[in-house]
């Protein structure tokens, strides 16, 4: 019997709500705003085509009356002309010569005007200099002062030329207009067309880092990103890594900008804007690689983080994991290995791996923590390039005298070899000794090169198989 109870209550409160809601309406009905209503745009289009009618019928009437001509402005010069020619009678003999010739360019000035009053339509123009010319000399007349005889010739003769100059240029105006007209009719199609000319400029990036090399490219990224290093010319060559940068931020900026761009800089996967911080390093030139977390021998109690590439998964979800930590960032050269002593020793587990650095173009930097890897058989058997750290200059002991020790066995290996590996964490006291010693090495006849530098491209190209038993090891070189 609940439902009934149930179904009552509702109905209450259903009830009550819309009486609420008729009294709200009534009481502020006219003060709520109404919704928002959609207006079409035709009624725009519709006001803009009557007012640009309205413009157009305006410009037809102005047109139409300038086009008809005003008789009654023009008529009225004949009998002036003839008053004049009438008052000019009483001159002497020596001016009626000239009184009569100009009385009949006069009147055949008149007639012309005539008859191009009916085809020009700014003949009302030329009618108002000659009747304020009448009037002024109607009033000299009625107020009894007579002017010389030679001046009213002079006037007769200047309202005549007068009127012949504004025949003629009311005649020439609508030969001058014409070829403008033709003009702007021929410029139109330019004009209407101005980006099939002008040139397409390229867009400027704003940003100050170096720009990514094109998507759609042959070569693999770590030759795109890469640095290019001059010849070695004999001297041997020493490559330093700094992993695990991007948690502090005073470490992450004091190596990017106290160290030289020589030195490749590795940053973890779990680090905040790590973009920026990628974008920041290559911006001083720096080569950049992403740590690579992997299972370590230690196992549950070194953990190496949620996106680690375990041996107890299926390569399905460690690819997965790798994808993940592939797209925290760009413009890497590749990827350093981040524990891994037990990962690296499962064939089932890295070929996978291996064989997605190959495809993406990827170098891998083996930390070399475990001398059973099988990083550098895979790597030469799928053509992956694979690299080997060789020395870690502050994992023994953190001090000044370890480190200084450590990148003296660096030399070392780079002189026996003609090149050596050696990574770093971002301890202020690795980076002051790093300053330090990068200071001298070049006058000690080394060279100092990014990561990608040291890379054999003679072993890249892929190999037969070889069983994981008689694979050669980076071991044979001398190591930790």
């Amino acid at each position: 019997m609940n439902w009934k109870k149930i179904l009552l209550i509702t109905c209450w409160a259903v009830l009550i709500s819309m009486i609420g809601a008729a009294v709200g309406y009534t009481i502020l009905g006219p003060h709520v705003p109404l919704p928002y209503q959609y207006v079409e745009e035709q009624n725009s289009h519709k006001d803009s085509n009557e007012h640009s009618k309205d413009e157009l019928s305006s410009t037809n009437e102005s047109m139409s009356n300038e086009e008809s001509p005003d008789h009654s402005s023009t008529t009225p010069e004949t009998p002036s002309v003839e008053k004049e020619i009438s008052e000019s009678k009483d001159v002497p003999a020596n001016t009626d010569t000239d009184v009569t010739s100009s009385s009949h360019e006069d009147e055949s000035t008149t007639e012309d005007n005539d008859n191009k009053t009916e085809d020009e339509p700014n003949e009302a123009e030329s009618a108002a200099p000659k009747e304020t010319a009448e009037l002024k000399e109607t009033e000299n007349h009625d107020s009894g002062t007579e002017a010389p005889q030679d001046n009213e010739s002079s006037d007769v003769s200047t309202t005549v030329q007068s009127s012949e100059q504004d025949g003629q240029d009311h005649s020439d105006k609508p030969e001058t207009m014409a070829p403008k007209e033709e003009e702007k009719e021929t410029a139109s199609p330019v004009e209407s067309t101005p980006s099939a000319t002008e040139p397409e400029v390229a867009a400027i990036d704003p940003s100050p880092f170096p720009k990514n090399p094109p998507v759609f490219s042959t070569e693999p990224s770590w030759k795109l990103y890469g640095q290019k290093v001059p010849a070695a010319e004999g001297r041997p060559r020493i490559a330093i890594v700094l992993t695990g940068l991007g948690l502090s931020r005073a470490a992450t900026e004091a190596a990017i900008r106290q160290l030289p761009s020589a030195i490749t800089l590795s940053f973890t996967p779990y680090a905040r804007n790590l973009e920026s911080w990628i974008a920041l390093a290559r911006s001083h030139n720096h080569e950049v690689m992403l740590d690579l977390p992997m299972e370590p021998l230690t196992y549950p109690s070194d953990d190496p983080g949620p996106q680690a590439l375990l041996t107890g998964r299926q390569p399905e979800g460690n690819l997965n994991n790798l994808a993940w930590i592939a797209n925290r960032g760009s413009g890497y050269v590749g990827m350093s290995a981040y524990m891994g002593s037990r990962f690296v020793t499962s064939e089932r587990q890295m070929r996978p791996v291996m064989e997605y650095f190959k495809d993406h173009g990827l170098l891998f930097l083996d930390n070399g923590n475990n001398d059973a890897s099988l990083v550098s058989s895979l790597g030469k058997s799928l053509g992956t390039p694979v690299v080997v750290n060789q020395r870690a200059i502050d994992q023994a002991q953190l001090s000044r005298d370890a480190i200084d020790a450590r990148l003296v066995q660096v030399e070392r290996i780079a002189a026996k070899n003609g090149f050596a590996i050696a990574t770093g964490r971002p301890f202020p006291v690795t980076l002051e000794r790093i300053a330090k010693w990068v200071s001298t090495v070049e006058q000690e006849g080394y060279q100092l090169v990014p990561i990608t530098a040291v890379i054999d491209e003679s072993s890249l190209a892929p190999s037969p198989e070889i069983p994981s038993s008689t694979a050669p090891n980076s071991s044979t070189i001398e190591s930790n």
